[in-house]
């Protein structure tokens, strides 16, 4: 749904450009080298392919745009404390969010829920953490890819209700310290239909041990795959900000659909051209790996 679509807006912005009935891939895409982000590319940088072919950049901006994000808690036993210090930091953890951005809280252990529904008043927001998500019972287990796939189901949901929703910048922020007890496959359909990156705020609590941990996967598949990566912090609250930060950062790029059977799963790599490249040594590109053809 929400990978090949209609760009209304975009139209109307160039309508040299498009045709209203042409269908879009939006990719987003962060460009950083080891110590900080590369801003001044341009739509010429980026190479692009579809299932091995390439693909010209239709649309490109590199500009702040309103962003939804769900705040994932990971609330098991191992971070009681994290979660206390994201709460009684929440204004700083949450002072990366601008007005038209929106925020929805949902936290795990054993069970996932939808503490906060999606909201535009931080100060809501804010309440939800230091209040709700801080009170609820800690037990000993968190499975972290069924709570991911309830919140890239929260987006389906919100598209569903309201389809312009389906421009904005989209994220799923997991704030946790990635000690999961689930080695189950988790499948990406959610998520790339949702086209929403998965960001992980880890607070490290050592190696995982035990004799699950070589097949364990956790967070850092999910960010791999969709263009997310993860951030390791002692300081979850500030961990969240610098993430809702460098969210904004990211490029935007737009290319036709290719023609394709309905369901059928596409490869894509984004890469710097060669010339970029040599221009940002050492610089990673960090954007999803596929998508589903909308049925």
């Amino acid at each position: 749904m929400a990978f090949c679509l209609l760009l209304l807006t975009l139209l109307a912005q160039d309508p040299a450009t498009f045709r209203s009935d042409v269908a879009l891939v939006r990719i987003d895409a962060e460009v950083r080298t080891e110590t900080a982000p590369v801003s001044d590319l341009r739509r010429d940088s980026f190479r692009i392919t579809d299932n091995g072919t390439e693909q010209s950049v239709a649309y490109f901006a590199h500009e702040e745009q309103p962003i939804d994000v769900i705040l994932l808690f990971d609330t098991s036993l191992s971070m009681r404390t994290v979660v206390a210090r994201v709460a009684e930091a929440a204004h700083m953890a949450l002072s990366g969010l601008r007005p038209g951005d929106r925020v929805a809280i949902m936290a795990f252990d054993h069970t996932t829920d939808l503490v906060e529904d999606f909201t535009g008043d931080f100060a809501v927001a804010e309440r939800a953490i230091s209040g709700k998500v801080l009170q609820r019972r800690n037990h000993c287990c968190s499975p972290i890819q069924s709570a991911v796939g309830a919140a890239a189901r929260l987006f389906l949901k919100q598209h569903a209700l309201n389809p312009q929703l389906a421009n904005r910048r989209r994220a799923i922020i997991v704030i946790t310290d990635d000690q999961g007890t689930s080695v189950r496959p988790a499948t990406l359909g959610d998520l790339q239909e949702a086209d929403a990156l998965v960001l992980g705020v880890i607070v490290s609590r050592g190696p995982r041990i035990g004799p699950l941990a070589f097949w364990y996967r956790g967070i850092r598949d999910f960010a791999a795959k969709t263009g997310g990566y993860m951030l390791n912090t002692r300081d979850a609250a500030d961990g969240v900000r610098e993430t809702l930060n460098r969210l904004r950062m990211r490029y935007s790029l737009y290319y036709a659909a290719p023609l394709c059977k309905p369901g059928e799963a596409r490869i894509v790599r984004v890469e710097l051209t060669q010339e970029a490249a040599a221009q940002h040594p050492g610089a990673i590109v960090r954007a999803r790996t596929g998508y589903f053809a909308p049925l």
